[in-house]
C-alpha cells in the first residue's frame, strides 16, 4: 500500500489511465475527484465496522 499526504488541488496519477485529485479537505472529511475512463470501475468501498462500534449503534438503537 502506498501512502501520500497531498494537499487541496494537487493530484496523484495512477498509470495512464486515472487522476485523482484532491479538492477539499475538512475535519475528517475529504472530498476527491477521479478523471478515469468510463470503462474503469471506480467504487466507494466502506470499511467493516469492529465490534466496538457495532455495540456502541447497538446501544443507541436501544436507547433511541
Amino acid at each position: 500500500m502506498l501512502r501520500l499526504d497531498i494537499k487541496a488541488g494537487e493530484s496523484v496519477q495512477i498509470g495512464d489511465f486515472l487522476t485523482m485529485t484532491l479538492e477539499e479537505k475538512s475535519g475528517k472529511n475529504a472530498r476527491i475527484a477521479f478523471d478515469a475512463d468510463r470503462s474503469i470501475p471506480i467504487r466507494k468501498v466502506v470499511p467493516a465496522s469492529t465490534p466496538a462500534q457495532s455495540m456502541r449503534r447497538g446501544i443507541a438503537a436501544l436507547s433511541a
